[in-house]
């Protein structure tokens, strides 16, 4: 058990900022964070998201700034901010504002070295991060020679050296394949189930249901703070602030249009095995879908519920 799991991790409250040309980026945000919970933050673009993370190491804190944030149990000091990679590590969206030692060992060592820590700790920490994030042995590498699911890893290894009990993230999964997103999400369900507190910002709601315990959707304020299925099942919510559901979730929703017995919709590609194999099993191992009358509206109504512009036609299915 983590330091952070006996009790609140991050407490936000009533946090408001301006920038200096007035725009409105926070209002009135509050939630709290525990210990070893994994939370992820989602919005449309420009919600204040960002500007929230930035917030929460103390690099915007007291500048255009009301409200309070503490973390750790502890308010943020403005003279003690180089202290707090300590408590939390930020992973910016662009790893390469991260990485600009000449080689990927110096990257994941200038946190530690600017503690203080001995240089043996600090070697020992460097091997254990890269280690951590499949990168073992990359100490001599050049960080720009890395590839961009490389990059995102010792990232996120540079802030695993400072042994924070939190971890925010800034789209990890951005611009990442299909190989190297799986290797990222794994890397994060690890830290998941090692006990670190993890705040994700993501676009990414396929990955949601894996990663988090809880979803917020900031738009300047929170409008929404709940599991990932009370969110994702509250669609006027979700439309008014551009998102979506996971994919299987809108998958299921539509095999419900033919008569798939689902009272509850599953969110993750595991969930929906799950069910699959269940229904199989007490189908005598088959499972029967059925065309009605009403079976063509309610796909269409399902398509136009998670924002699908567009109509399905019989000729669709034969």
């Amino acid at each position: 058990m983590t330091a952070t799991a006996k009790g609140v991790a991050i407490r936000v409250h009533d946090l408001n900022y301006r920038y200096p040309d007035g725009t409105v980026a926070l209002e009135h945000v509050s939630f709290e964070i525990m210990g070893g919970e994994s939370v992820a933050l989602v919005g449309p673009n420009g919600a204040g998201k960002s500007t929230l993370l930035l917030h929460l190491n103390g690099i915007l804190h007291s500048i255009g700034s009301r409200g309070s944030i503490e973390i750790l149990g502890e308010p943020i000091d403005p003279k003690k901010i180089h202290e707090m990679p300590k408590k939390i590590g930020i992973v910016f969206q662009d790893p390469d504002d991260m990485l600009f030692m000449p080689l990927l060992g110096d990257d994941v060592a200038f946190g530690p070295i600017n503690l203080g820590i001995e240089r043996e700790e600090v070697k020992r920490r460097v091997a254990t991060s890269l280690e951590r994030v499949g990168l073992a042995g990359y100490e001599t590498r050049v960080s720009h020679h890395l590839s961009g699911g490389e990059k995102k890893r010792a990232a996120i290894a540079t802030v695993l050296s400072m042994e924070p009990d939190i971890i925010a993230m800034d789209e990890p999964t951005a611009n990442l394949d299909p190989k190297s997103r799986a290797e990222l999400i794994d890397i994060l369900k690890t830290l998941k189930s090692e006990g670190k507190t993890l705040l994700i910002i993501t676009h990414d709601v396929n990955a949601i249901p894996e990663l988090a315990d809880r979803v917020i959707i900031l738009h300047r304020t929170v409008v929404a703070d709940g599991t990932a299925r009370e969110v994702f099942s509250d669609t006027e919510t979700l439309v008014a602030a551009g998102l979506e559901v996971p994919m299987i979730m809108q998958f299921f929703e539509v095999l419900k249009a033919f008569e798939y017995p689902c009272d509850v919709l599953p969110l993750s590609i595991e969930s929906a095995v799950r069910n699959l194999t269940e229904t199989a099993e007490n189908g005598g191992g088959h499972i029967h879908l059925h065309i009605h009358e009403h079976t063509h509206s309610e796909v269409d109504s399902a398509f136009s519920r998670y924002h699908h512009h567009k109509r399905y036609h019989r000729h669709q299915i034969g």
